[in-house]
């Protein structure tokens, strides 16, 4: 399952949680969380930053995510610039 949504509220306060504090509609049914900075894979060992937004950084993405974002050896790659 796909998650689209702003990775961060309107006072950049993180969106994506340790914890959900709302009503829950699915318990653990996500796959994938994809925002305007970035591609996140859910997985049982954490939140994985697959991909970042082209004018995004790893520490601007940490900043507005609470949980600790796991970092693939290589490094996320870089989401392709949208065509004008």
């Amino acid at each position: 399952m796909f998650v689209t949504m702003e990775h961060a509220t309107r006072d950049n306060r993180p969106k994506i949680l340790k914890k959900c504090t709302l009503p829950l509609t699915g318990v653990e049914v996500v796959d994938h969380i994809i925002t305007e900075l970035a591609w996140i894979d859910v997985t049982p060992e954490g939140l994985v930053l697959k991909e970042l937004a082209p004018d995004a950084t790893i520490e601007q993405v940490q900043a507005v995510t609470e949980p600790k974002l796991i970092i693939p050896p290589d490094g996320p790659a870089k989401m392709p610039v949208a065509a004008q």
